[in-house]
């Protein structure tokens, strides 16, 4: 599968709420961490978000692919049978796991159990997972450059196909080096159109057709890797007036409202470890929902 194809199935749109009634809405992607169990080696998915899209909801539904057969999925992203399915995950604040630091909008969330519903159905799931070997491995750091090519993958403004569960993707740039820390905090900026909805989406260095190596040769094909986590983004105020304007039914008052930059700060991907580590030792304790799933 090409990487492209792969890094657009990895997104879930997350719709956050209390008692039934969803009220926000934002983006998470799935996350296959390896660990080592009294039975051997286990596999248990997580999804990865930002704590402000979490905080203070008790209720999450997330929709998830699933076809009758196993085989690959095509680059349009179509298998026969594909059913979607909404899961609701009710108590969610049990299952969820922060990332320690205050100042990191980081956290991630158990649906073994979800996926396991899925395979005891006799069902596959076809969302696929990032994993380690999606981040930037340490001896080519050295080689990233302070502006490289970009693509976030998500629900912006809580847009997305729902006819076939897709998301939307977005291109940009770095506007700071992504591997330095953005005023001190584990962060880095990217030029890209950042809107509510879209926290938690995925950040990859992206290149097509041709990509550059860590020893600044070119070759053939699509590089995509893991930078980081979009968690927020700044904004300005339109200083003004108040008017009058007609409108095509009416005559109303116009406000004054903040815009965006079109400015995003990205969580460093390196921040994932330690929500991973937290997540792996409570499934070793065997916690409530960190269960491990075959893939």
């Amino acid at each position: 599968m090409n990487p492209a194809t792969y890094i657009s199935m990895s997104t879930v749109r997350l719709l956050c709420g209390s008692n039934g009634v969803s009220v926000s809405v934002g983006t998470g992607f799935f996350y296959l961490v390896e660990i080592d169990t009294p039975e051997g080696k286990g596999n248990f998915p997580l999804v990865f978000t930002n704590k402000h899209v979490v905080n203070g909801h008790n209720e999450i539904r997330i929709t998830v692919t699933t076809r009758s057969s196993s085989d690959d999925v095509s680059e349009q992203v179509v298998a026969p049978g594909d059913v979607h399915r909404t899961f609701l995950i009710p108590n969610c604040q049990q299952r969820i796991v922060f990332h320690p630091d205050a100042d990191v909008d980081l956290c991630a969330f158990y649906v073994g159990d979800v996926f396991e519903a899925v395979q005891n159905s006799g069902l596959f799931i076809r969302n696929t997972f990032l994993h380690k070997n999606f981040l930037v491995p340490h001896d080519e750091r050295k080689s990233v450059r302070a502006i490289e090519p970009i693509m976030m993958i998500g629900y912006p403004n809580g847009l997305w196909d729902e006819h076939n569960n897709r998301p939307l993707a977005r291109r940009g740039s770095t506007a700071s080096h992504p591997f330095l820390k953005w005023n001190g905090r584990q962060e880095f900026v990217i030029d890209a159109a950042c809107f509510p909805g879209s926290s938690g989406s995925p950040v990859f260095l992206f290149e097509d057709i041709m990509f550059r190596t860590k020893d600044n040769s070119y070759t053939p094909g699509t590089r995509a890797q893991l930078l980081g986590v979009l968690a927020s983004g700044p904004l300005f105020t339109n200083e003004g007036t108040l008017v009058q304007r007609d409108i095509p039914t009416a005559t109303a008052i116009v406000p004054v409202v903040p815009s965006m930059m079109n400015l995003g700060n990205v969580v460093h991907a390196d921040a994932l470890q330690k929500v991973i580590d937290l997540a792996s030792a409570a499934s070793v304790e065997g916690r409530t929902f960190a269960r491990a799933i075959s893939v």
